[in-house]
């Protein structure tokens, strides 16, 4: 692990691999952690104020009762990540894939979530009242409470329900494929 200082001055992280690691009990806060390879990391325990994470790939990553504020996920791959119970204050989500994440009792008082994609997240406890929903998608979430879908709806969000993609898509291809068979012949 780098020192305090080269952690906050270094180059960004594109190129850094922490993948599958533990860095709880860490001090991160103010780093750089754009483009790092992050998937599966259990960050439990660890300072993560402030850290940009922009453009990184954090699939499956445990952020679990970790405090995020004013952290930056702009762009992320947080696909199954879990903040179950964090501090996201300011926390930017902007254009961050939140498919299928965990962010149940989690704090959002003023992050921002501008077109960012939450399908089948789970949210039980989350308050959207105070955040900023333009253009986010929250389809097939699990936990919604009616005053937060009202504000996601109120303030420019997409929620609801539809099949997944993959069915649908499957379907359409397999209409597609039909239309362009030749019939049997009778005989």
């Amino acid at each position: 692990m780098p020192d305090a200082f080269s952690r906050r001055f270094m180059a960004p992280a594109a190129r850094m691999d922490w993948a599958g690691r533990s860095v709880g009990t860490t001090d991160w806060r103010g780093s750089m952690l754009a483009g790092a390879q992050l998937q599966d990391t259990d960050f439990r325990g660890a300072d993560l104020r402030g850290v940009c994470f922009r453009q990184a790939d954090a699939r499956g990553a445990i952020f679990d009762g970790v405090n995020l504020s004013h952290a930056d996920f702009t762009g992320a791959l947080l696909q199954g990540a879990r903040f179950r119970q964090c501090c996201l204050h300011g926390v930017s989500f902007r254009q961050a894939l939140l498919l299928s994440a965990h962010l149940e009792e989690a704090a959002i008082d003023a992050a921002v979530f501008t077109g960012a994609n939450l399908e089948w997240a789970w949210l039980d406890g989350v308050d959207f009242r105070r955040a900023v929903v333009t253009s986010a998608l929250f389809l097939n979430v699990r936990g919604l409470s009616e005053d937060s879908r009202l504000a996601i709806e109120q303030r420019g969000g997409f929620t609801g329900r539809r099949p997944m993609i993959l069915g649908r898509e499957l379907y359409e291809a397999s209409l597609a494929g039909d239309a362009a068979r030749p019939a049997p012949e009778a005989g």
